[in-house]
């Protein structure tokens, strides 16, 4: 009978722990990943940084941040005009 309980504690626990870790990936990714891209053309001199997305994401580009937002897009061009 206690060793019932004490199987049953551990699935618990262990059910727990897998899905704190799936949510707390879920929440770090949300925040790396596009959900839409942006399709205009961005002043590089508003540009202050570029990063790619996760691999992870569903929808992969660059992470445009300028001094107002942060963006997402498909490909980078740097033409400098």
């Amino acid at each position: 009978m206690k060793m019932n309980r004490v199987l049953f504690v551990l699935g618990f626990v262990l059910i727990l722990a897998l899905y704190s870790d799936a949510t707390f990936q879920a929440l770090i990714n949300s925040s790396s990943c596009c959900s839409s891209y942006f399709h205009g053309n961005i002043p590089p001199k508003l540009i202050v940084k570029v990063e790619k997305t996760d691999p992870s994401c569903a929808k992969r580009g660059f992470m445009i941040t300028t001094l107002r937002q942060r963006l997402c897009v498909r490909k980078v061009s740097a033409t400098g005009k």
